[in-house]
């Protein structure tokens, strides 16, 4: 049988094992943080979408019913107009209105003019991917909630950002 090494020996060889298993921890726990942070900062991504979509919504029907109140109908085509010009009140990630064929940019808002659609690629979805993974499309419509009045005139009573497909026509 063999005698066991004195500790100084003994502690030469655990002593690259202990700092591998130190390695290894620190790499796991630097993953589970940043899956986190990464997953905290998607969230807030989309309530923060969804807010601007939200406040975007809320300001067109206040606009819709001040005109309203002012005796100035709102014709069919208020509904293709641009929001952002609309309300002239343009935040700071609204990067313009975007042609066919271009890739929006992350993190940006815009408008589609040949759609009458407003745009927004998330900066934390879908990064993986080039294309159009990330992108939420919405629509303004008029709400068919109408009096007979309204209905008669045909004035825009109140409007609604409906979430569509981009390739929707």
């Amino acid at each position: 049988m063999r005698p066991l090494p004195a500790r100084a020996e003994r502690l030469l060889l655990i002593a690259p094992l202990q700092q591998g298993s130190r390695a290894v921890l620190v790499l796991i726990l630097a993953n589970v943080i940043l899956i986190t942070l990464w997953h905290i900062v998607a969230a807030s991504e989309r309530g923060a979408m969804n807010a601007t979509v939200g406040n975007l919504a809320h300001s067109l029907n206040a606009l819709a019913a001040e005109n309203m109140a002012q005796g100035r109908p709102l014709d069919a085509g208020w509904a293709t107009r641009n929001p952002f010009v609309l309300l002239r009140g343009q935040q700071g990630n609204y990067c313009g209105e975007l042609a066919d064929g271009q890739t929006p940019s992350r993190g940006c808002w815009y408008f589609l003019p040949q759609q009458a659609r407003v745009l927004y690629r998330a900066r934390f979805s879908g990064w993986r991917s080039g294309g159009e993974e990330g992108v939420q499309v919405w629509q303004l419509v008029r709400l068919p909630q109408q009096t007979m009045e309204t209905a008669e005139t045909g004035r825009l009573t109140a409007v609604e950002l409906r979430a569509v497909d981009r390739i929707d026509r």
